[in-house]
């Protein structure tokens, strides 16, 4: 149709577009999906590899290229105006290290799992924007799924209660008891967060490997700090486990201690719980040497846009950091930013790709 011709038209949300927005669910499924083996294994390099090569398995181009379009200013809902996103990118600025260094640049950082926790309904639209754009940027990527799907590569597996939010830290538990059990030798660090996040993969990767100590020996844990009744990372920015701490926690991963049996959304508070004060580990400040912090909970232009309350009124987000305080405007982001939380819509996941990757500097 005449309409979809356009990028704009993908922010919105009734859109009949899906082949143009590359998020229709009739077309992603048109290939059959294979049904995986018994006790499959995902190859969760496989992402990794075709960034690497430039091309997928069918010698297309990987990951598919971006229109230039999505360089000029899109709004929340495609608009000409208010790229609330774009103005934080632009101004702070974030500044992405590329995805695929030269020569053996980026042997030199840690090995990176990247997991994110979704749902089927998801593979078309967030999962997709995902895969093609930043998953690459991991050594590995998997997606813990409610379908199994080897394309993507996500995988259900089984835990304990009902797939729900209200059970959360059951899905996250079964996700790294089975990172623990399959790749904890294969990698050093280890990323989690929800399919509404975005990763800035090789600044990850640079800001883990400034830790001090090897992964294999120094149990970090690190994100974006809150403290609310204790102190915790922001599951909704994404945090990260060294190899040392992912092994210290599944000594303790079904221990009444850790909450093996608890019901509850608050999948990061109780992992704090667990890995800060059972097993002891640092709570660490993972800002910038000028204060402005890494790991986002939320868009970029929300953070961009955010101000403190009127005096009497209440804000989870300032309650939260009230002991360390929150930098207003482009002061909030270190340019070597690592995740933002809330990019909902693929169109912006693309939009905010392109910006950091593909357009010039405005």
């Amino acid at each position: 149709p005449p309409q979809c011709a356009s990028w704009r038209i993908c922010f919105t949300n009734d859109h009949k577009c899906g082949k143009f927005c590359r998020d229709d669910a009739q077309e992603f499924y048109s290939s059959h999906v294979p049904e995986p083996p018994q006790n499959w294994i995902p190859d969760v390099t496989m992402l990794r590899r075709m960034m690497q090569r430039g091309q997928d398995s069918n010698g297309n181009p990987w990951p598919p290229p971006l229109d230039r379009e999505l360089c000029n200013t899109m709004g929340f809902d495609g608009g000409t105006t208010d790229d609330s996103n774009g103005r934080l990118i632009q101004q702070a600025p974030i500044l992405a290290k590329p995805l695929v260094m030269k020569d053996d640049e980026h042997q030199k950082g840690p090995k990176i799992m990247c997991m994110i926790y979704t749902m089927q309904d998801a593979h078309a639209t967030r999962i997709r924007a995902i895969r093609e754009t930043w998953a690459g940027g991991c050594d590995g990527f998997l997606a813990f799924s409610t379908q199994s799907d080897p394309r993507i590569p996500a995988i259900s597996i089984s835990h304990e209660g009902k797939e729900d939010y209200s059970n959360m830290w059951q899905k996250i538990r079964s996700m790294w008891k089975f990172v623990a059990s399959h790749y904890l030798h294969e990698f050093d660090f280890f990323f989690i967060g929800g399919d509404d996040l975005y990763v800035l993969p090789q600044n990850l990767r640079h800001y883990l490997g400034s830790l001090e100590g090897s992964p294999h020996d120094t149990p970090h844990f690190v994100g974006r700090r809150f403290k609310g009744s204790s102190y915790f990372y922001s599951g909704g920015a994404g945090y990260s486990l060294s190899q040392k701490a992912l092994r210290q926690f599944m000594t303790v991963v079904d221990e009444p201690k850790c909450f093996a049996h608890a019901k509850t959304p608050m999948e990061d508070v109780i992992i704090a719980k667990c890995l800060l004060q059972e097993l002891g580990l640092k709570f660490q400040d993972t800002r910038d040497d000028q204060g402005r912090e890494r790991f986002h909970p939320f868009a970029p232009g929300h953070h961009l846009t955010w101000k403190p309350p009127k005096k009497g009124d209440y804000d989870w987000y300032e309650d939260y950091n009230e002991e360390w305080g929150v930098k207003l405007g482009t002061e909030c982001c270190a340019p070597d930013s690592v995740s933002f939380h809330y990019i909902k819509k693929q169109a912006t996941v693309r939009h905010v790709h392109a910006l950091l990757y593909m357009c010039p500097p405005k």
